[in-house]
């Protein structure tokens, strides 16, 4: 090898490196859920102040070989606190936290300016580049294998499906008798009340028997098909299993297009309802919503959505044509956050959030507790129109992170909650429900529908030794109904979400509509291979027990 790529070899590159693999792998892991373009801000940023980082400690140390291995550390525990600490508890307050790991590094770089480890150091650089390079390329290569997004013509999806346009020749009605308003709360998982109390030790059933004297009925045996949201809000809202994706879309992306364009929404609409969507920043405005209602800071906001340029704004975060909007920001959560709270600084994640991005506030997190708050909030507008609406509510609560106490006040978040911690919210947000349901009631015209249908159930709150005991699928899902008094519903012994609206478009509307076979089945790698299925029932299924 030539004298001058020699030297080009023993360049200490490997500190960039270390602190570029963990960004890429939070990248790859969380790919088509994160705004892409926030990764390369983070990347340039660590670039920078790594660059930085190096000429200061180099101006004391005068030794680049020396610099680079204690910039490596400094790095490795900067990117990796986050991880760590949530991997052990989160019990103790940021600041404490923060501060050990700065005296335990601090410590650290002390005992190697000690050591006589100068040669070793120049010795490892090849090897330690060599290693960098590897993981910072097998990352990369991650990354270029995932699917990316591709167009779609809507129209050409309607036509597989056999819809017509929902706005053709469509007549809205008003809440009656005959057409009462439809609200479809999706509680995000959370679980039964037998699941509660077998596998949690936690007893539900003062929430449940509140439900029932407000005249639900509570599906005790219910079970959801999937255990992951889009799988499953996909399927109920179609009324059928979700095997496959006929489109060039990328698979999310296509449960996110099938559950704001629904096959439930669209024969509503044929009925004459308005379709009331509020956004929960997990999914796309509907391009069939006669209202798809956000959530900021400076209040609520209608999104409108041109329902020809839809494909289009799908298409990796290209804009809206016809509103300027990229669509991929309603569900797409902030990669600078998320970066940011796996980091030693995540104790100041918020304020260099500001820095970066300067004042500009858009919508809430869809994590964010305001956004929550700000839906219950929007529910008697929403009660008080004169139409016939469906509105489908996707709160994602009780849904960690844990961000309220007992009380209600706002606290972490705490990505993983001890039992105390999320139980303390579960009562919070249960009571939050009850008044969100108290005020539908009071403020509806005629007696209205309520689906109250958790999309899933969970194992958040459970203790280490609860978690070992079995391998847990989040079937067991909470699901409760009210009808007016003139409607009858009777739940079979045997019920899995896919046949909620079937069921209810039966006996409100005298629909016809077939009945699937329940079946459960277990998406094996998570939202980002939706469609690589198994079927569980013969294991999960409750009604077998």
């Amino acid at each position: 090898m030539p004298g001058s790529q020699l030297k080009m070899w023993r360049l200490p590159i490997y500190p960039w490196l270390l602190g570029l693999v963990p960004i890429l792998h939070l990248y790859t892991v969380n790919f088509g859920s994160v705004i892409d373009r926030e990764a390369l801000i983070c990347i340039f940023w660590l670039m920078l102040t790594t660059s930085i980082g190096f000429a200061a400690i180099n101006f004391v140390f005068r030794d680049r070989h020396q610099t680079a291995l204690i910039l490596s550390f400094i790095v490795l525990a900067f990117s990796l606190s986050g991880h760590i600490l949530d991997l052990l508890s989160e019990n103790e307050p940021l600041i404490v936290w923060t501060i050990s790991v700065l005296i335990v590094l601090a410590t650290v770089i002390a005992e190697l300016q000690k050591a006589g480890y100068a040669d070793y150091v120049r010795q490892a650089v090849f090897p330690l580049n060599l290693i960098a390079m590897t993981m910072t390329f097998m990352q990369l290569a991650a990354i270029f294998t995932q699917r990316f997004d591709a167009t779609i013509d809507l129209g050409q999806h309607l036509r597989r499906q056999g819809l017509k346009d929902a706005d053709e020749s469509r007549t809205t009605v008003l809440d009656s008798n005959d057409r009462p308003d439809i609200y479809y709360i999706v509680p995000d998982g959370y679980p039964s009340d037998a699941w509660l109390k077998s596998e949690m030790n936690y007893d539900n059933s003062a929430f449940t028997e509140a439900l029932e004297a407000r005249g639900f009925v509570v599906a005790r045996q219910t079970q959801a098909n999937y255990g992951l949201t889009l799988a499953s809000l996909a399927s109920t809202l179609n009324m059928r299993y979700v095997d496959s994706n006929p489109t060039k879309l990328r698979d999310q992306d296509y449960l996110r297009l099938i559950i704001s364009d629904s096959a439930v929404a669209r024969h509503l609409k044929q009925l004459g309802y308005s379709f009331v969507q509020l956004l929960s920043g997990f999914f796309i405005p509907s391009a069939i919503a006669d209202i798809n209602r956000d959530f900021t800071p400076s209040g609520t906001t209608d999104i409108l959505v041109d329902r020809a340029s839809l494909s289009v704004a799908l298409q990796a975060d290209d804009q809206n044509l016809q509103l300027n909007t990229d669509i991929g920001l309603f569900y797409k959560r902030s990669f600078v956050s998320l970066y940011l709270d796996t980091t030693l600084i995540r104790l100041f994640a918020k304020q260099l959030e500001a820095f970066i991005f300067g004042s500009s506030v858009g919508s809430y997190d869809m994590l964010a507790p305001q956004r929550f708050l700000a839906t219950i909030d929007e529910i008697p507008a929403i009660a008080s129109m004169p139409e016939a609406t469906f509105t489908f509510v996707h709160l994602l609560k009780p849904h960690f992170p844990t961000v309220f106490d007992e009380r209600g006040d706002i606290i972490g978040p705490i990505n993983k909650p001890s039992h105390r911690q999320y139980f303390s919210e579960f009562k919070f947000t249960n009571s939050i429900f009850l008044e969100m349901i108290d005020t539908i009631l009071a403020v509806s015209r005629h007696p209205p529908i309520i689906i109250f249908q958790a999309d899933h159930g969970s194992t958040y709150g459970a203790t280490r030794v609860q978690l070992e005991r079995r391998r847990y699928l989040h079937f067991d899902a909470y699901a409760a109904y009210y009808l007016p008094e003139r409607f009858q519903l009777q739940i079979p012994r045997v019920h899995t979400s896919v046949n909620t609206f079937p069921l209810l478009f039966n006996a409100v509307f005298d629909s016809g509509f077939e009945f699937r076979d329940n079946r459960l089945f277990e998406v094996l790698i998570g939202n980002g291979a939706p469609f690589e299925q198994v079927d569980v029932t013969d294991i999960y299924a409750r009604w077998q027990d």
